[in-house]
């Protein structure tokens, strides 16, 4: 069989274990992929050309595609993601030698498709000198009272405020550091990878590699602090436990049947002495039972309290400081102070893509300097 008339979802897994990065299944990425291509191999079936194999694949049947992406309920961005998704599968097919041209770059291809959303550098949410001086005094001062109150038992609020510095200061993305319930590889941050005499944590980055992140100076003494408190129990445990009831219950219910072999019995009578999370945590230290993490949504939740009590209101889709925000705020510190080099060493991207988000920086300074050489010029 020539290799242009195989059929066109034939090598679809091949394709999502290239891009699992030796995981299966790892990634929200490889989801993406995977639903926004099979959306076009669905819609394949329904057009009226009857497109089944590669060597029918031309420029207009990818016009016609992007034509039907346009034609739905969707955001100008989603449109464009779903269709550079199925771009990336096919160019993907021809480095395969299953075709002979990535037809969906083509300008006759790509014409139907909507303008982005109009979002531009700079209009995301980033944290700014005032959110981070508001936002970091206010969970010191909730900190500090909690110790003043409840001393070891303090931890939650300690918790909180180690989760901010980290998003203030070190660039990290949200996701890196908290459990993703769509993604079985992120299960949040563990103690056994951070090294605070380094200044390092090892987080499993975008690309679903590890890597290994900066943690500032700003961020050491909070989380010490949270690390003498908490005192976690082995290297296994998450930098940032969820403090939910039940789900703390469950885990030390399943971790006293399966690994203990206690019955149901010792188990519920166990449990029904324990009352309120300090309680539970020192069971849970008892057995070296690791508690779960907080998840990205979780992590949302805690921000939203923490942005009212520090009378932090922002006016823009979230209303409140964002995950993502600290990320880009402080990235914006690194552009402005050390320039785009040291900022995408700090976020783990590449200079091209921060010089792209962050060029409302970079056009405002060239603003200055040029408007400096012309006065320079003229006098």
């Amino acid at each position: 069989m020539n290799s242009e008339s195989i059929p066109v979802a034939e090598p679809l897994e091949e394709f999502l274990r290239s891009k699992s990065k030796g995981s299966e299944g790892s990634g929200n990425y490889q989801r993406n992929l995977e639903r926004c291509v099979e959306d076009f191999l669905a819609w394949l079936e329904t057009d009226p050309h009857s497109i089944d194999t590669f060597d029918e694949l031309t420029e207009r049947t990818f016009r016609r595609y992007a034509r039907e992406l346009t034609g739905r309920e969707l955001a100008p961005g989603t449109v464009q993601t779903y269709y550079a998704h199925v771009s990336a599968y096919i160019g993907w097919c021809v480095r395969e030698g299953l075709l002979e041209a990535n037809y969906a770059q083509r300008n006759v291809a790509k014409e139907p498709l909507p303008e982005t959303d109009g979002r531009r550098s700079g209009d995301q949410q980033a944290w700014t000198d005032e959110h981070r001086t508001l936002i970091t005094r206010y969970v010191d001062e909730r900190a500090h009272d909690a110790a003043d109150e409840k001393g070891l038992d303090a931890i939650q609020e300690f918790r909180d405020r180690a989760l901010v510095y980290v998003l203030c200061y070190s660039g990290v993305r949200g996701g890196e550091i908290v459990a993703d319930p769509k993604d079985d590889r992120r299960n949040g941050l563990k103690w056994g990878d951070v090294s605070l005499a380094d200044q390092k944590m090892t987080v499993l980055a975008k690309k679903q590699n590890w890597s290994d992140r900066s943690l500032t100076k700003q961020v050491i003494n909070p989380m010490s602090r949270y690390e003498g408190l908490l005192d976690p129990a082995g290297d296994d445990w998450p930098v940032f436990p969820t403090f939910h009831l039940p789900t703390l219950y469950e885990t030390l219910r399943t971790g006293l049947r399966e690994e203990y072999g206690w019955s149901s019995d010792e188990v519920e009578k166990f449990i029904d002495e324990l009352t309120g999370q300090p309680n539970v945590f020192g069971a849970l230290r008892e057995y070296e039972l690791a508690p779960s993490s907080i998840n990205t949504d979780g992590a949302r939740r805690i921000m939203r309290r923490l942005c009212e009590g520090a009378g932090v209101d922002l006016d823009d889709k979230h209303g409140y400081l964002a995950l993502h925000g600290g990320r880009r705020g402080a990235g914006e510190v690194m552009v402005r102070q050390r320039g785009f080099t040291a900022a995408a060493r700090l976020l783990d991207n590449s200079e091209e893509v921060v010089r792209k988000s962050y060029s409302h920086i970079e056009a405002k300074e060239m603003a200055e300097d040029a408007g400096n050489a012309f006065a320079e010029h003229d006098t």
